[in-house]
């Protein structure tokens, strides 16, 4: 049943385009897993832009709607040091079928390189999730991790489906961004003046 599942997933992957938002011109690679009652699903794409594009993409939360379709609300309630609690409003789609989530969510980061994320009320109160760039240089390897409590051992395939193809939404949707964006303009240097002798 579940192989089924995947079967159909993967053709799925060749036709992700959805409301007219781009992605990324290859599919990320997902696999999944189910342990227990957990279900664990991970993509990766290679994307040939640096580093600081990619985060500068990552932690752009309000702008999420923008690039990421489904997507409706996402805005900053809370912030403090690196962490951040976003609201996040939306739709998961899969073949005709649509699922509306809405809740809260935490974000830690880890400068430049870490996101993890852990929801805290709402649709997916039993998911947490991980951005994660691997490189410091480009091409950046951009990779989400999701880790669902699915409450049974037997979880519905239309769900397993569903959380596969978000995953390869999210991914695609961000990469496709960040390719489109400009890199973020460099910081100007600081000028240190040397101090003269004055003379009296």
């Amino acid at each position: 049943m579940f192989q089924a599942t995947f079967v159909a997933f993967q053709f799925l992957l060749g036709i992700l385009f959805v409301s007219g938002h781009a992605v990324a011109a290859n599919p990320p690679s997902v696999n999944f897993q189910l342990q227990g009652t957990r279900l664990l699903v991970s993509g990766e794409l290679s994307v040939p832009v640096a580093p600081a594009t990619a985060w500068a993409v990552l932690t752009d939360y309000e702008r999420v709607p923008e690039f990421v379709a489904g997507m409706r609300v996402s805005r900053i309630i809370e912030q403090n040091g690196n962490t951040r609690v976003l609201e996040q409003q939306g739709e998961m789609l899969a073949n005709n079928m649509r699922m509306f989530y809405l809740g809260t969510l935490r974000v830690i980061e880890e400068p430049s390189s870490k996101l993890s994320i852990q929801f805290l009320s709402g649709t997916f109160q039993n998911m947490q999730g991980q951005w994660t760039l691997q490189s410091k240089s480009a091409p950046v390897t951009l990779a989400y991790q999701l880790n669902y409590d699915t409450g049974t051992p037997y979880p519905s395939p239309i769900m397993v489906g569903m959380l596969q193809q978000q995953v390869v939404h999210w991914v695609s949707s961000f990469a496709a961004e960040m390719e489109r964006r400009p890199p973020p303009k460099p910081e100007p240097r600081k000028n240190k003046r040397k101090r003269g002798k004055t003379t009296p």
